[in-house]
C-alpha cells in the first residue's frame, strides 16, 4: 500500500511539473500564438492562447496581493529599535528558506497584567511575561512595525517577536500562501525552543494579511497557542476579490482559480482559544463587516470584539483606547492562566 502511495505521489509530481512547464511555455510564446492564430486560425491555437492568458492572470495574482517593495527601500533597509533590548535573529523554515526575526525583550520590573495574582502560588514561571508573535500586513517590513511593537511591549508588558515573511525585508524567497504558513510555523517552532520564553503564554497577533496567517497558525496549533488577536483582516481572498471587483462576476469563480485563498472563514472555526477581534470601522480597504463575521464564526468561549469608529486599515492602533482593550484582554487571559496553574498544582498534591 505504501509503495502504491509513493508511486501515485511521483506520478502526481511529474504531472504537475509537466503542466507547469507547458503553462510557462504558452505564456512565453503568447505573442507568437496570437500572430499564428490571426494568420491561420484553428481551435488548438485558440485553446493555447486562452491557457496562456489564464496562466498570466493566475501568476499576476501575487502582484496584486504582495507588496514587499513598498516603500521602495523595504528590501534594502530594515529599521531596528535603538536603546531597547532586542535580538536580530535568522531562522530556517522546513523548506529551507531563511527568515529574519526581531525579538523585543520585555525587561520591566512589574509583572505582566494579571500575572501578579498567581505569581506567589504559581512559582517563578507565573510571573514570566507573555510573548506576542507579530505578523504584519502585505507591504513593508518588520522595521516599519517597530513603533507599534514597542507600544505593545510597554502596554502589555510582553516580549514581542516580529517576523518578515519570505520575500520581505531581509528574508529570502518569494511570498506565497503556503510559504507564509511555513514561515509562521517556523516562527512558532523557534519560540518554543527558547528556554527563556514561557511556552504557555504565546499570543498570536496579526493585522490585515497577518490576521489570515494567525488564524491558520492557531487552527493548526491549538495546544501551543494561548490566545489570538486579529485586526482588520478578511474572510478570504475570494471574498475580497468579490468586494474589490464587484463589477465582475467574481463570486462565480471556483476556488481553484485563486492562486492565494487564505480561507480564514473556514479556519477560524477551529480556533477555540481566547480570541480578540479588533475592527476599525473607517477601514476603506477591508469591509469592517468581515471582522464582525469572523467574530461571530469563532467558537471560542472567550472572545471579544473591540470596535474603533475612527480606526482606518493601518492606523487603528493609534486610536484612543486601543492598547487599553488589548491590555484588558491579556490581563484576563493571564488571570485565567494563573488560576489554571493553581488548580493543577493543588490537584497534584496528595494529602495523607
Amino acid at each position: 500500500m505504501e509503495k502504491q502511495w509513493r508511486l501515485w505521489g511521483s506520478v502526481e509530481r511529474c504531472t504537475l511539473t509537466l503542466v507547469s512547464w507547458s503553462w510557462g511555455a504558452c505564456r512565453v510564446s503568447l505573442l507568437a500564438l496570437i500572430l499564428t492564430f490571426h494568420l491561420y486560425g484553428g481551435f488548438i491555437l485558440l485553446a493555447l492562447i486562452l491557457v496562456s492568458v489564464a496562466g498570466i492572470l493566475y501568476k499576476f495574482q501575487d502582484a496584486l496581493l504582495y507588496f514587499p517593495d513598498q516603500p521602495s527601500s523595504s528590501r534594502l533597509y530594515v529599521p531596528v529599535p535603538t536603546g531597547i533590548p532586542h535580538e536580530n535573529v535568522y531562522i530556517r523554515t522546513k523548506d529551507g528558506v531563511k527568515l529574519n526575526l526581531i525579538l523585543l525583550r520585555y525587561t520591566g520590573g512589574d509583572a505582566p497584567p494579571g500575572a501578579a495574582a498567581g505569581a506567589s502560588q504559581g512559582g517563578p514561571a507565573s510571573s514570566a511575561p507573555p510573548t506576542v508573535l507579530y505578523f504584519h500586513g502585505n507591504a513593508g517590513n518588520i522595521g516599519h512595525r517597530v513603533p507599534n511593537a514597542l507600544l505593545m511591549l510597554v502596554n502589555l508588558k510582553a516580549n514581542v517577536v516580529l517576523v518578515d515573511y519570505r520575500g520581505y525585508g531581509k528574508s529570502e524567497g518569494e511570498p506565497c500562501e503556503e510559504g507564509l504558513y511555513l514561515d509562521a510555523e517556523a516562527t512558532l517552532d523557534y519560540v518554543m525552543t527558547r528556554p527563556d520564553l514561557d511556552k504557555t503564554k504565546v499570543i498570536l497577533f496579526g493585522r490585515s494579511l497577518g490576521g489570515a496567517v494567525v488564524i491558520r497558525l492557531a487552527a493548526a496549533n491549538p495546544h501551543r497557542v494561548a490566545a489570538v488577536m486579529v485586526e482588520n483582516t478578511f474572510l478570504s481572498i475570494p471574498h475580497m476579490a468579490a468586494t474589490l471587483f464587484s463589477f465582475l462576476p467574481m463570486r462565480l469563480l471556483p476556488l481553484w482559480c485563486y492562486r492565494n485563498q487564505f480561507l480564514s472563514y473556514r479556519q477560524v472555526a477551529l480556533c477555540r482559544m481566547p480570541s480578540l477581534f479588533v475592527s476599525g470601522l473607517s477601514d476603506q480597504l477591508i469591509p469592517p463587516v468581515m471582522m464582525k463575521q469572523l467574530y461571530e464564526m469563532s467558537p471560542s468561549r472567550t472572545k471579544r470584539l473591540a470596535i474603533f469608529p475612527e480606526g482606518t486599515h493601518n492606523d487603528t492602533w493609534q486610536c484612543q483606547g486601543y492598547f487599553a482593550a488589548l491590555e484588558q484582554f491579556v490581563s484576563d487571559l493571564l488571570k485565567s492562566h494563573a488560576h489554571e496553574e493553581r488548580v493543577q498544582t493543588s490537584s497534584s498534591v496528595t494529602i495523607i
